[in-house]
């Protein structure tokens, strides 16, 4: 079988097919939906933000959001793309850090133009759970709020990668969190930037935790 065609064709198909199947056998609760209700029902687009190990189901449960991912220039990146497009997600290329301004300044204007975007702040290689400014450029730029999100999963194998990826086990529980609204001010330069990619870095760990304890209770 030709290569190409087994990366670009029938491995996306495979991984979103388990994917879906997988997630039917979940028992999904949503904590936080109301935060996301606000601005749909005001027709205000958000930034989603996520940690890169948490990406698959969020995309998943997040698909009928009218999302925008950005997605890294990578290998991994270019499955991660068609497996999105197959769950209807349109994606920009690039990373979350200065270096992916194009992309950034592209996610800015989709969501100008009234759709939401999603970022994996600490994508795409790290390091795990350290906030990277592109983030809080893309979301000034938009003029909309970063809404941090994660899911957690009782049942789930944990991968040995950078991010200590994590994919759930068929018919386990899943929790997934929708944190407070950050707004990254049009002012914030240098030192306020930097303060502000703190404070949002820790307000999504914090939901992150939020989610991670909800099946210890």
């Amino acid at each position: 079988m030709n290569h190409t065609r087994w990366t670009g064709i029938l491995l996306p198909a495979a991984a979103s097919l388990v994917i879906k199947l997988t997630a039917l056998t979940l028992r999904l609760d949503v904590v936080g939906r109301e935060r996301l209700d606000r601005f749909k029902k005001e027709g205000r687009p958000v930034l989603f933000a996520f940690w890169h190990n948490r990406l698959l189901y969020t995309c998943y449960y997040l698909r009928r959001e009218r999302l925008t991912m950005m997605i890294s220039k990578s290998r991994d990146g270019d499955l991660i793309t068609r497996v999105a497009r197959i769950f209807g997600i349109r994606a920009i290329r690039g990373s979350s850090s200065r270096e992916g301004m194009r992309a950034i300044s592209d996610l800015a204007r989709l969501m100008r133009e009234g759709g939401n975007g999603g970022i994996t702040p600490d994508g795409p290689r790290g390091p795990l759970y350290r906030m990277q400014i592109g983030a809080l450029l893309a979301a000034r730029s938009a003029g909309v709020p970063i809404l941090p999100v994660s899911i957690s999963f009782n049942r789930m194998k944990v991968f040995q990668s950078w991010d200590r990826f994590r994919f759930p086990y068929p018919f386990s529980r899943a929790v997934l969190v929708f944190g407070e609204p950050f707004r990254v001010p049009d002012d914030a330069r240098g030192e306020k930037m930097e303060a502000l990619r703190a404070e949002a870095e820790q307000r999504l760990q914090s939901v992150t935790e939020a989610s991670d304890h909800y099946f210890l209770k």
